[in-house]
């Protein structure tokens, strides 16, 4: 079963059609509430009612077809199914109830459809639809596959191959991000709220949820629901969330556990829109507790309700126009443009507090407890479409669905930067967490190979993540990573020199010293000039105060000295965009603060020198990102995936789950134009390459060094399918092992021999062809489950070292277009 989300932001449940009773009664009745002409155009001729064998022909009973069918409050309001032949082709139909045409359901069964019957093997869909059926034209049209149609009398006949179909990805992806989008908006802009649990004591928790929301001066209707009060903190109060006089948009839930469910079933009642449960002891309290999540959340998918945790600490919007404060937040965080997401509610009230200590405005913040429903996913997709939010901070323990996480943040980050904090990096950490399960259980590599693929900047401590969200709150551009260093002391030049150096920045000499006199004159003269020179990037200015010297003069001196240079570029028809970071050393204060230079523009003090290089250097990494070339999977030539992919098959249909002898590794090489031929096991190799299928993040790419050479270090993680720009990276850090020499980009003073450059740009040529074809076998082939061979090079040609450990199985399925 999936959760599926309407185009208008209506929940509901997509789940295949099973041989029972209950199922055959849903379809019935279905059939039955559906109007004649909807019938006429779904069987080709007037039909009164479908019978029970109409019904088992559409749901089949092998894995050339497959029924789905499309719930609505314990309803079938939409049925989809493909029946398929021995030569690779399904015929595909649909009916969707009149009353919810228009919602994209009928998008989200093709989707659905066309995935699952790639993963089973067939390879052409096609559809029969009559010329008058205009809706259902449009659905396959607007659906992104490369269509081929064919008029015949009074109907069209559609036809089209399926695979990789990036149109069509990118369609259901705008689709679910817009619909995803509508679902979540009750719960940032609700006109009504109902605290259910609201209590007279002033240290219970339901008083002070209600508390914050009418301190917070919230700019809608209040309502505080208890049993027997008739008001609570001077406002009216209601026994049930169903005897409330108006329609509740968002029903605020801070009850004991066991109480829930007869909460949630009076919030379906009052058809509440969406429903927020505070309230611990589910499932991070045993299977209990699990079951008693599950068939709440059940119920409220059912009815299309959407629900923020159980186990959370609550959500807040500081908009102007709503000023939402429904958590435990002691007050109303200041308005700014950061969306903040929380796996851990305590730990994310108190990040919301560290947030207005440093000054860091927050848009909007959300403590997603056990993401029963709404998840880390569903926010992202939010704040991509918010116009209030500008850069996402994440604090991560586990993943539920990393595959579609990656693809949602490719996109997001080139537009809007997110910072992530994730634990449960160590063993020690699965100890510490009552979410111990397969998403923790992964190394931190794999972790580390989501985040760089996907432009996320991570950083490993909270304070960190200010540090870095200070700067970016800026709007600052770095355009390169060439430093200027301007200082008042030469200890801080070396410490900070350091740290450029192990960041990956570059300082441009001299180091410009101020010494100890006029200090704040020096800087108001000197600041100027480094700021307009053009081969420089980025500013550090380090301050430590030494005998009587003025702090607030200096801090004056550097704020006009930067009004100096922005008055300028303003004339000119420009802006200045260029990173300033300044370190105040041992000034008394341990957090990041501001010289406000105008409305704006600030520079972000850091309390340590180290603190300032580590922001910057994740900042000038990040524009880099942005920078760079939007990555695509690459089309590959003279590789035949289907063919390969039949290959694969006859195996599983003859032995079963098998490892692929070398006769039959030899014919996937061959199928796949692979550009390498095997090599006897005494020659050496110089690359391991490991492919792994994982149940969360799908195909692992690892390439670990030969123990022999002597780049001992880290393996390399990657996580398929592969970009170009991926392809790009992988092939020229593997080639430096190749060709016995230290990575080009770090000979700094000389060029490397040109023969040494010639073979290594042949090596990583052939680099790049290889792992591009294998990132698209596992595509074109789901059932490549697993391989491990060693690389090697004989003068040109690329060759892969006997013995070779292929496996190959049943594909274990996908996540899907719109599945959590």
């Amino acid at each position: 079963m999936a959760r599926v989300i309407l185009r208008d932001g209506l929940v509901a449940e997509l789940r295949k059609v099973r041989s029972t009773d209950a199922d055959f009664a849903l379809i019935q009745e279905l059939f039955e509430n559906t109007s004649p002409e909807s019938l006429y155009f779904r069987f080709f001729h007037a039909i009164k009612s479908v019978d029970e064998t109409t019904i088992r022909a559409m749901i089949g009973d092998d894995e050339r077809t497959l029924a789905l069918m499309c719930l609505h409050e314990d309803k079938a309001i939409a049925i989809g199914n493909y029946m398929g032949t021995d030569d690779g082709v399904a015929e595909v139909a649909f009916l969707v109830r009149d009353d919810s045409q228009g919602r994209g359901i009928g998008s989200l069964l093709l989707a659905h459809l066309a995935e699952a019957a790639w993963l089973n093997g067939i390879r052409v869909l096609e559809a029969h639809i009559l010329r008058d059926n205009y809706r259902m034209l449009q659905v396959f049209r607007a659906s992104g596959f490369e269509l081929t149609s064919e008029t015949d009398g009074s109907s069209v006949r559609l036809v089209w191959a399926l695979g990789r179909h990036e149109p069509s990805r990118v369609l259901q992806e705008t689709r679910e991000r817009l619909a995803t989008s509508a679902s979540l908006h009750p719960f940032f802009h609700p006109e009504t709220v109902a605290v259910v649990g609201a209590s007279r004591d002033p240290i219970a928790l339901g008083h002070l949820l209600l508390r914050h929301l009418l301190e917070g001066e919230f700019t809608g209707a209040v309502y505080p629901v208890h049993p027997s009060a008739r008001a609570i903190a001077g406002v009216r109060a209601y026994p049930l969330v169903s005897a409330i006089p108006e329609t509740v948009d968002l029903a605020v839930i801070a009850v004991p556990a066991l109480g829930v469910e007869e909460v949630v079933e009076d919030c379906l009642r009052a058809k509440v829109k969406a429903v927020m449960i505070l309230s611990s002891g589910f499932a991070e309290a045993g299977p209990q507790g699990l079951e008693r999540e599950r068939m709440i959340r059940d119920k409220l998918r059912a009815a299309g309700c959407r629900l923020i945790g159980p186990n959370g600490l609550g959500l807040v919007n500081t908009s102007p126009a709503v000023r939402l404060n429904a958590s435990f937040a002691p007050a109303l965080p200041k308005c700014g443009r950061v969306g903040i997401a929380s796996h851990s509610g305590a730990l994310g009230i108190a990040i919301l507090e560290y947030a207005s200590r440093v000054g860091v405005g927050v848009s909007s913040f959300v403590s997603l407890g056990n993401r029963a429903d709404v998840s880390g996913n569903d926010l992202l997709q939010y704040w991509e479409t918010d116009a209030e939010t500008d850069i996402i901070l994440l604090y991560l323990e586990a993943f539920g669905n990393p595959r579609k996480f990656s693809r949602i943040a490719r996109r997001l980050s080139r537009q809007k930067p997110m910072l992530a904090v994730k634990s449960g990096r160590s063993p020690a950490s699965l100890f510490a967490s009552h979410r111990i399960g397969p998403s923790l259980v992964h190394d931190d590599e794999t972790f580390a190979a989501l985040f760089r693929q996907a432009g996320i900047i991570r950083v490993d401590t909270l304070q960190e993540l200010f540090d870095v969200t200070a700067l970016l709150a800026t709007p600052v551009v770095a355009s390169g990573d060439r430093v200027a260093v301007v200082t008042n002391t030469a200890g801080g030049a070396v410490l900070t020199a350091d740290m450029l150096t192990r960041d990956r920045l570059r300082l441009m000499q001299p180091v410009i010293n101020l010494g100890f006199e006029a200090l704040a004159d020096s800087y108001r003269e000197v600041l100027p000039a480094v700021l307009r020179d053009e081969s420089v990037d980025a500013v550090v200015v380090l301050y430590t105060p030494v005998g009587p010297s003025d702090e607030s003069a200096v801090v004056e001196a550097l704020g006009a000295a930067i009004r100096e240079v922005r008055e300028e570029a303003r004339i000119q028809g420009k802006t200045f965009a260029k990173p300033v970071v300044a370190n105040f050393l041992f000034t008394g204060e341990y957090m990041v603060r501001y010289i406000e230079v105008d409305d704006a523009y600030r520079i972000p003090i850091y309390p340590f020198p180290e603190s300032a290089v580590r922001a910057l250097a994740r900042v000038v990494e990040y524009h880099e990102y942005r920078r760079s070339p939007i990555g695509r999977v690459p089309d590959i030539e003279g590789m035949d995936g289907s063919g390969a992919r039949d290959y694969v098959r006859q195996i599983l249909k003859s032995h079963g789950h098998a490892i692929l002898t070398e006769s039959e590794m030899n014919e996937l090489v061959r199928l796949g134009g692979f550009r390498m031929t095997a090599v006897a096991e005494h020659r050496p190799a110089k690359c391991t390459v490991r492919l792994e299928s994982d149940l969360l993040f799908g195909p692992i790419l690892r390439v670990f060094p030969e123990p022999s050479s002597s780049f001992g270090g880290p393996h390399v993680v990657r996580l398929l399918p592969l970009t170009d720009l991926d392809v790009e990276q992988l092939a020229r850090v593997v080639a430096t092992w190749f060709v016995h020499q230290q990575p080009l980009t770090m000979v700094v003073g000389k060029q490397p021999a040109t023969d040494a450059t010639t073979d290594y740009e042949h090596v990583s040529q052939e680099l790049r062809d290889f792992f591009a074809r294998l990132s698209q076998l596992t595509e074109d082939v789901p059932e490549f489950s697993g391989m491990e061979l060693a690389l090697g090079m004989d003068g040109s040609q690329l060759q892969w070292k006997a013995p070779v450990v292929v496996e190959v199985g049943r594909p274990s399925g996908s996540e899907g277009p719109v599945l959590e």
